[in-house]
């Protein structure tokens, strides 16, 4: 039997190529038409476009921390009764705690402060043209110019005392700052600061132990010897406390420089059974 032959099969269309497949083709033309750069400048371009974010940044943070001006590192000193103390800093600069003196000196990125809690201290400053020096006596602020100078600080009252170059002195309330000169002192307090007054410039002063008073009013007086005192001081009659006193005494023997007191005022001095002495007047 004679097959009677069907209708010619029509091909089959061929399937698309994929991507893959043209990329495979054309990779040697894409490559030469569109060169990669090698890893090494790959990597410094991707560190480039990190640098364009990260350094504004970190500009940005920095001035913030300058403004800001951020303690790093804090100190605390203390000196007992009767103690004086010398203490060197990082900076270059030298201080001396007298007795009874608390301080803290604080690092920060664009200053150097030293906050004077109570008690008196001595200054050396060594200068710096960018960190200035600063002391913060409570409501009363002493700025340093590369000087030699003392800060007592009685409560909210401080006494500013500049040996060798230039100080100002701001407080709490007032217009403007007051420099001194070498050889001046000046008492400072929230909303007043003193006229400068001179005083004398004998290097022989607490700072080697010696106590020096012209006219000071008793009850100052005692203030200053309870520092060298492990004893309470006690001015029993408060009327007594503006009697004047004036002489030069050791400060380390504060019980001999209190025994003398009667010899200059009219004054006697008690001792209580728990060792403190009582100054009241003489009968």
């Amino acid at each position: 039997m004679r097959r009677t032959p069907g209708p010619p099969t029509r091909p089959q269309p061929s399937q698309p190529p994929t991507t893959d497949e043209l990329l495979d083709q054309h990779r040697d033309a894409l490559k030469e038409r569109f060169p990669l750069p090698d890893p090494k400048t790959l990597q410094r371009r991707r560190g480039g476009r990190a640098a364009k974010v990260v350094l504004p940044a970190l500009a940005l943070m920095a001035g913030a921390l300058l403004l800001v001006d951020p303690a790093w590192q804090v100190q605390d000193h203390r000196t007992a009764a009767g103690e004086r103390r010398a203490l060197d800093l990082a900076d270059g600069s030298h201080l001396l705690l007298d007795a009874g003196t608390h301080l803290q000196v604080r690092r920060h990125l664009r200053s150097r402060q030293v906050v004077l809690i109570q008690g008196r201290a001595r200054f050396q400053v060594q200068h710096s043209a960018w960190r200035r020096f600063e002391v913060d006596a409570g409501p009363v602020r002493v700025r340093n110019y590369g000087t030699v100078f003392d800060v007592d600080r009685q409560g909210d009252l401080s006494e500013v005392t500049l040996w060798r170059g230039e100080v100002g002195v701001l407080a709490e309330g007032s217009d403007a700052e007051q420099h001194l000169k070498p050889g001046q002192r000046l008492l400072a307090q929230p909303g007043s600061i003193s006229p400068p007054e001179a005083i004398d410039t004998d290097p022989a002063d607490w700072t080697t132990g010696r106590l020096q008073f012209d006219r000071l009013p008793l009850v100052e007086v005692l203030r200053i010897l309870q520092r060298y005192h492990d004893r309470p001081i006690v001015l029993d009659d408060p009327t007594l406390g503006p009697l004047q006193v004036s002489g030069v005494f050791d400060a380390d023997r504060a019980d001999t420089a209190v025994a003398l007191l009667p010899e200059i005022l009219p004054v006697q001095v008690h001792t209580a059974a728990d060792g403190s002495l009582h100054l009241r007047r003489r009968d």
